[in-house]
C-alpha cells in the first residue's frame, strides 16, 4: 500500500460507507478501482473489517458471572420461600378452618341455650333497622339479619385474603 492517498478516497469511503459497493457505484468509479491500488486496498481492508465485526456479533455474548450468581442465589432463595409457604398456607387454612367449627359450636350451643342476646345485638346495633317495619319485630327475621352480616364480613375477609399478594 502507497503512503499517498487517491483523490476519489472520499467517494469511495462515502460509497463504502452508504454500502451501495460495488453493486450501485457507477461504473466510473469500478472502472477506478480496477486501476487503483490505494482504492483497492481500501475496499478490502473495510471488508475485512465488516466481515470481523460481523463474526463478532453473531458469536453468542456471555453474562458476567456475577449476574449468573446473583440469579441462581435468587432462584435458590424463591424455591426455598415456595417450600416454606406451602405447609404456612395449609396452616392458615386449617387454622380457619377450626375457627370457623368453634364459631359454628359456640353459636349452635347459644341457639339451644334459647340466644336471647342474639336478638338484641341485632336491636342493640341497629341492623333490623335495615329490613321492612313489618320483620323489624321478629327475633327470627333479626337473628338471620346478624347472621347474614356476619357470613357477609367473613366472606369479604376470605375475599380479601385470596386477592392479595400472600
Amino acid at each position: 500500500m502507497s503512503l499517498r492517498a487517491c483523490s476519489r478516497d472520499k467517494e469511495l469511503a462515502g460509497l463504502l460507507e452508504l454500502g451501495h459497493w460495488p453493486d450501485a457505484s457507477p461504473a466510473e468509479m469500478r472502472a477506478h478501482v480496477a486501476e487503483c491500488a490505494s482504492c483497492r486496498a481500501h475496499i478490502a481492508l473495510t471488508q475485512a473489517f465488516r466481515s470481523e465485526r460481523d463474526r463478532a456479533i453473531a458469536q453468542p455474548r456471555l453474562e458476567s458471572p456475577g449476574v449468573l450468581w446473583w440469579r441462581a442465589q435468587l432462584r435458590r432463595r424463591n424455591a426455598a420461600m415456595e417450600r416454606l409457604s406451602r405447609p404456612l398456607l395449609g396452616a392458615q387454612i386449617f387454622a380457619v378452618l377450626i375457627a370457623l367449627a368453634a364459631a359454628g359450636a359456640y353459636l349452635g350451643w347459644q341457639l339451644r341455650q334459647g340466644a336471647s342476646w342474639f336478638g338484641d345485638l341485632g336491636r342493640a346495633l341497629h341492623f333490623t333497622a335495615l329490613l321492612p317495619p313489618v320483620f323489624q319485630n321478629s327475633p327470627v327475621i333479626s337473628m338471620a339479619t346478624v347472621l347474614f352480616v356476619v357470613l357477609a364480613a367473613l366472606a369479604g375477609g376470605v375475599v380479601l385474603y385470596f386477592a392479595s399478594d400472600r
